[in-house]
């Protein structure tokens, strides 16, 4: 497990810049908390501030790739979490990143083109199946929903995300500038890769 100081570094592997306030909704953080400790990782040469955001910097990589080890000893060695991370990525996690090419693309006469959202059927589709693909996220990541306390807020996240898609909030499925389905996705996929001890293999 990361301390504070460490799970705030980690926040900022997670995602590139961020701004405080990101890592507060990442990591369920006091936000003084959060200021506090990236003033001493700025100050310490391994993060950087830049227009109001963070960057983590070389040494704070070397750094967290040092303690990962030992903070995540316990649940590298959990059978059942190594089988779960290698469910996830034969299966829910590639069917999620091809859903989320069929929202941003429609194919026309054999050629994909940018999706323009003109057509209500097709994103409805798309949508049923993210909601399908989401209940079945849940149970390939149970494992580590009760092993460890980010993951059960990320997949929370992805509750938020799909309910204001269902809503008709729909930039919510991908789009990168917010809380998206996508971004939180892609967020959490780094996490568990990162505590596992793996490679992203897309």
């Amino acid at each position: 497990m990361l301390d504070t100081a460490d799970a705030v570094l980690h926040g900022l592997t997670l995602r590139q810049p961020a701004g405080a306030d990101h890592l507060v909704e990442i990591l369920d953080l006091d936000a003084a908390v959060v200021d506090a400790h990236l003033a001493a990782a700025t100050a310490d040469g391994r993060a950087v501030a830049a227009r109001g955001a963070y960057l983590i910097m070389p040494a704070g990589r070397e750094y967290l790739d040092g303690i990962y080890p030992d903070a995540f000893a316990e649940h590298r060695a959990d059978a059942a979490l190594v089988a779960a991370l290698a469910d996830f990525e034969r299966g829910i996690n590639k069917q999620i990143l091809s859903l989320m090419t069929a929202w941003q693309t429609i194919t026309v006469d054999g050629v994909a083109h940018p999706n323009d959202h003109s057509d209500p059927g097709y994103d409805a589709d798309v949508i049923d199946r993210l909601a399908r693909l989401h209940e079945r996220a849940g149970v390939v990541l149970e494992p580590f929903a009760g092993a460890d306390a980010l993951t059960k807020r990320f997949l929370a996240r992805l509750d938020e995300a799909l309910g204001r898609v269902d809503r008709g909030e729909h930039e919510y499925v991908s789009n990168v500038r917010i809380d998206s389905y996508h971004t939180v996705w892609y967020q959490m996929h780094e996490h568990l890769l990162r505590m596992m001890g793996q490679e992203r293999q897309e």
